[in-house]
């Protein structure tokens, strides 16, 4: 299903959004990643065969639009941006750091649609990125349960607005690797382990593959919600 499209996936030069440009890649697809950390880290993983690589700031909006234009028309667009922000309670976290890490992930994805609307060839799709803190509520991660939350909003609103463009989006729980305590926890998940990056990557190629879905949030996260 991927065969010869242009899929550009911004946040990623690691983790989860590295491991979907190179599944992406092993089927076929003409692959861009976009990242702050874009050239270095993808000059340290010789196995991905990308098309592209473009320095990207998410916070920059002049960004937005250098980035479409090098690109040209797209089939598929994937949002992986991860905010950097400490874990802390509500009555300590800071909001600066809170207000930043909004504008990353949520308002980041918000104007990176915006400005890659006019560059989709028919049949497209956008798949942005959630998480588990969105519906599972643990201390200390109050900011980032309202982002996710925000963002499951985001793809439910642009799947109409944007139709017959697709808009979806994956939520995963738990990626490895991780602190101890957090192995130890994932051992009461009804999968009893942690994800590994390719099953959470293949969750997006799924998305992206799959022509009738559109609006929907996929979660990969081995049952944790239900503990």
């Amino acid at each position: 299903m991927l065969k010869n499209k242009k899929v550009v996936v911004v946040g990623g030069s690691s983790g989860i959004g590295l491991a979907v440009a190179r599944l992406a890649q092993q089927q076929g697809a003409r692959v861009v990643i976009a990242s702050r950390q874009a050239p270095a880290r993808v000059s340290e993983s010789p196995s991905v065969k990308i098309m592209e690589v473009h320095s990207f700031n998410i916070l920059a909006d002049e960004d937005h639009s250098r980035l479409f234009e090098a690109t040209g028309e797209i089939d598929h667009l994937v949002v992986t941006v991860r905010p950097e922000i400490t874990l802390a309670s509500f009555r300590d976290s800071q909001i600066t750091e809170a207000k930043r890490a909004f504008d990353t992930k949520f308002w980041g994805a918000y104007r990176l649609i915006q400005a890659a609307r006019p560059h989709f060839r028919d049949e497209g799709s956008i798949t942005l990125t959630s998480g588990i803190a969105g519906e599972r509520i643990y201390r200390g991660a109050s900011t980032m349960a309202i982002i996710n939350s925000a963002t499951e909003t985001l793809c439910r609103a642009l799947a109409v607005e944007l139709a017959p463009l697709r808009v979806n989006a994956v939520s995963p729980g738990f990626v490895a690797p991780k602190p101890r305590a957090v192995e130890e926890h994932a051992g009461t998940f009804p999968s009893g382990r942690l994800a590994s990056l390719d099953e959470v990557a293949s969750a997006y190629l799924s998305l992206m593959g799959n022509p009738y879905v559109t609006g929907t949030v996929l979660v990969v996260d081995g049952g944790a919600r239900l503990v």
